[in-house]
């Protein structure tokens, strides 16, 4: 029987990782991991923010056609009535997040990333991601209202005015936070 030569110990270390060797890997997959998940979430955020700025241009569009159907037909007197309706109720199918008709809703007794027409208020309300910080947390509403983009219009004072300055508009009207 032949001896075969066995391998100096020099030689054995060289064929695997050293445990050195295997934790700068966990350290430099963990890093990476942590920075991946960091872009997701800013990526969700700025999702997020596209969304509302989306819905809140439709509806803005929304609210031109109706204001110029009124307008083509001769009823520009009945825009008072746009003031006071959900503009949610402008859509051919609502959002997925839209939560219905409120009397002046707790916010955060409400879901995050959600929309509520708060009928007292005759507002359109969406309620952002709250941001958690210790010890407490913070949930920002942005706030939406039809209103006469002229005064005049809605004292009846029509005459004069430019076609352009005549009608509604939604805007931002608020941007509160609410500490829970």
């Amino acid at each position: 029987m032949t001896d075969t030569p066995r391998p100096a110990m020099s030689q054995l270390r060289s064929r695997g990782f050293s445990l050195f060797e295997f934790a700068v890997v966990v350290i430099v997959v963990g890093l990476l991991t942590s920075l991946l998940l960091y872009r997701l979430h800013s990526y969700q955020v700025e999702a997020r923010q596209v969304a509302v700025q989306q819905l809140v241009g439709t509806l803005r569009t929304a609210l031109s056609v109706r204001s110029a159907q009124l307008s083509v037909a001769k009823r520009e007197h009945e825009l008072h009535r746009i003031i006071d309706e959900n503009p949610m109720s402008w859509l051919v199918e609502l959002p997925a997040n839209y939560l219905g008709e409120y009397y002046s809703p707790e916010g955060a007794a409400l879901p995050d990333d959600s929309w509520y027409f708060d009928r007292g208020k005759k507002e359109l309300v969406y309620i952002q991601s709250k941001v958690k910080s210790f010890p407490r947390q913070e949930l920002t509403l942005l706030r939406f209202k039809v209103e006469f983009n002229d005064l005049t219009l809605h004292e009846g004072k029509t005459s004069g005015l430019p076609a352009g300055n005549k009608g509604v508009v939604l805007d931002q009207v608020t941007e509160e936070i609410v500490v829970n």
